[in-house]
């Protein structure tokens, strides 16, 4: 839930809470765990790639030719990992999410192109392969919802 805070006086203050939910339901999830080269700081909704080669876990990135530029997953709660401390984090890759609280690389969008040039799909269309609904507006934002 994030609060914040509008304007504030001696007498009263104004506070924004937004109840809006990221996981929407028939979710299923996997644990992974991430050694940090340096500090990391991973946000909530951050789509996720990992490295052919490696296995290692980055954010995705549509420049990357390494295999992180394709989803395996979203992260499920922000954390942030120390330089070479291992903490276990949790991707969603199935189920119905909220579109608007996915976290992206600088200007990148679900409709950002990846992908060899003669085979450019969006990362909307590689979350939907994954198992990933993506889901618009404000479902499940009431306050009797939480």
């Amino acid at each position: 839930m994030g609060v914040e805070q509008i304007s504030s006086t001696n007498n009263q203050q104004i506070t924004d809470y937004d109840v809006s939910k990221f996981l929407l339901g028939g979710n299923e999830f996997v644990d992974i765990d991430l050694t940090a080269s340096g500090e990391v700081v991973l946000l909530e909704g951050m789509i996720m790639g990992k490295v052919g080669a490696t296995g290692l876990l980055l954010a995705c990135d549509k420049d990357a030719n390494d295999g992180s530029q394709f989803p395996v997953g979203v992260v499920v709660q922000a954390k942030t990992i120390a330089d070479t401390e291992t903490k276990s984090i949790r991707l969603v890759n199935k189920g119905s999410i909220a579109e608007d609280k996915l976290n992206f690389l600088d200007t990148e969008t679900l409709d950002t192109l990846i992908g060899a040039a003669n085979n450019q799909r969006s990362y909307r269309d590689y979350m939907n392969d994954l198992g990933l609904i993506l889901k618009t507006g404000v479902e499940l934002t009431a306050v009797d919802n939480r």
